[in-house]
């Protein structure tokens, strides 16, 4: 098979994490282009063909889309996966230069409502509560995977070590965080791995509450996986995730998670290992939580193994061949028209 996925590069997260992933999965049997930022390279390995792609480029000017198609024709594909709704709308525009029509998959990464999502001849959505909110010709459920990469102890030296990870925005909740671990009672030592625009207003917080010694933000780590091993928790304080990457990593490799209750956290987790991230008393449920799971701490970790039992559900290799199912599927569909 023949694919091309299609990603807009901001920076190296969950959405750009997933793409990757399959692209590097697919490469092994199939054919795989990845129209992209030269950003991304580093991290893909050597059967993945990169094409320099500027998608921040006019998707209604018809030379841009002309060219595109030109492209398209020349590289043939059975099928087009796009990770954005923007690089949706340029496949589906650029379609009125081809001849013949490539089907489009998408994939819902965010529970967000995208109405030109509606182009895709196939949605994907990553969780059930996404796939609310995908709103393709037909719409199918596939839940995010990673691959396993076996770990290293780092040997943090604190007697609780907390771990939290992903880009530092505002619907990550970190500031929610910084300010409960403010108010546990016990001592502890944080690392937040990730970067994003609020950066300096986190830094200043954790200034402001006296908690440099505490509290680091670490920035961009390729090791993940390493921290999370070596960590004694995770937090995932989001107030919106499809299915989060960081949490799938943390059943991989983590002792014990706590989440806020969004998504399918609770499904996943259980009503113990999650948190009210709406409620007006975040900061204080969370403080809670956390002196809970440190007093009880052998009792989660038991439990959570019960969760870490269930990883193989979210393998790369049971999320890339759920999709190159689909793009069979779409593809023989697309010829009996």
């Amino acid at each position: 098979m023949k694919i091309v996925h299609t990603l807009h590069w901001i920076q190296f997260a969950g959405t750009e994490k997933v793409c990757v992933d399959l692209c590097n999965e697919m490469s092994k049997e199939h054919q795989v282009y990845l129209l992209s930022n030269e950003k991304v390279r580093p991290y893909l390995n050597d059967q993945v063909q990169l094409i320099d792609f500027d998608f921040e480029k006019n998707r209604y000017n018809p030379l841009f889309l002309y060219q595109t198609a030109q492209l398209l024709k020349e590289i043939s594909p059975d099928i087009i996966h796009c990770h954005n709704t923007k690089e949706l709308e340029i496949m589906k525009y650029t379609q009125i230069f081809l001849s013949k029509k490539i089907p489009i998959v998408g994939t819902r990464h965010n529970p967000i409502l995208k109405k030109k999502f509606a182009y895709a001849d196939l949605g994907i959505a990553v969780s059930p509560e996404t796939l609310d909110y995908t709103n393709a010709k037909k719409n199918i459920l596939i839940t995010n995977g990673v691959k396993y990469q076996s770990p290293s102890d780092l040997n943090f030296q604190n007697n609780f070590n907390i771990i939290a990870v992903g880009r530092l925005a505002k619907v990550k909740g970190f500031d929610v965080l910084i300010r409960a671990l403010n108010e546990v009672n016990f001592n502890f030592k944080v690392r937040i791995i990730g970067e994003g625009e609020l950066k300096e207003e986190l830094q200043q917080l954790i200034t402001t509450l006296k908690l440099e010694n505490k509290i680091e933000l670490v920035g961009f780590v390729s090791n993940v996986n390493d921290y999370l091993y070596s960590s004694d928790l995770q937090i995932i304080s989001s107030h919106e995730e499809g299915l989060s990457l960081a949490l799938i990593e943390g059943i991989f490799y983590g002792k014990a998670i706590v989440a806020s209750d969004i998504a399918n956290h609770k499904a996943l987790l259980g009503e113990r290992l999650v948190f009210d991230i709406e409620n007006v008393d975040n900061i204080k449920l969370l403080a809670e939580k956390l002196n809970e799971i440190y007093t009880h701490y052998d009792e989660i970790v038991e439990l959570f193994n019960d969760v870490k039992a269930k990883k193989d559900n979210f393998s790369i290799e049971k999320m890339t061949t759920s999709y190159l199912d689909a793009y069979q599927d779409l593809i023989e569909k697309n010829k009996a028209v």
